[in-house]
């Protein structure tokens, strides 16, 4: 591989990306819940993507405390099961009843290849704000290690410090959880 190729994957794979990501597809899926009222019965797209926002938010966690890349596709897979153990064992806190709960229920059909339909209320809208709120604690709690993280592997002399780095972070935290419309604070 060239430099380049290996500076872009090592870009790509980097706990701040997976950050990034996670938020992203967070805030995608909490915008499916607020916006957009397709019936659970009618598609699963959102709770894919907030299933996909949860995975990558533990894998930052991961990445964070130098997990490679390969092991987290090897041996952890797409298992939000899996990853949630392994950050816990990583130093994660104790994740909080309603985030571990969140995570076991869509665990299951968020699978190697794809993800698995399940049934549903077919008069039921769907209910995001726990899996987005599970999702946002893990990238909450996640968020120094993410910033020294990159510091200390990919910043450049301009870059920002590990300080400003969380500052920014928790701001997009903030801006996210207060457009919830569960009355819960993020940690």
């Amino acid at each position: 591989m060239t430099d380049e190729l290996l500076s872009d994957d090592a870009q790509r794979t980097a706990a701040l990306a997976f950050w990034r990501y996670a938020h992203d597809y967070l805030r995608a899926a909490q915008t499916f819940g607020s916006q957009h009222k397709v019936l659970s019965a009618d598609s699963h797209v959102p709770y894919h993507v907030a299933a996909q926002g949860l995975e990558f938010a533990l894998k930052a966690y991961l990445r964070a405390k130098d997990v490679s890349p390969s092991a987290l596709r090897i041996e952890v897979g797409h298992s939000l099961i899996e990853a949630m153990n392994r950050c816990v064992a990583f130093g994660l806190p104790p994740l909080p009843s309603n985030v571990r709960e969140a995570i076991e229920a869509i665990a299951p059909y968020h699978q190697q290849d794809r993800f698995q339909y399940f049934a549903s209320d077919h008069d039921e809208f769907p209910r995001l704000d726990p899996l987005v709120l599970a999702g946002l604690w893990i990238l909450e709690h996640a968020a120094e290690d993410v910033a020294a993280h990159y510091v200390k592997h990919h910043a450049a002399p301009t870059s920002p410090s590990a300080v400003d780095f969380v500052r920014r972070l928790r701001a997009d935290l903030s801006a996210t959880s207060g457009k919830l419309h569960v009355l819960q604070p993020l940690h």
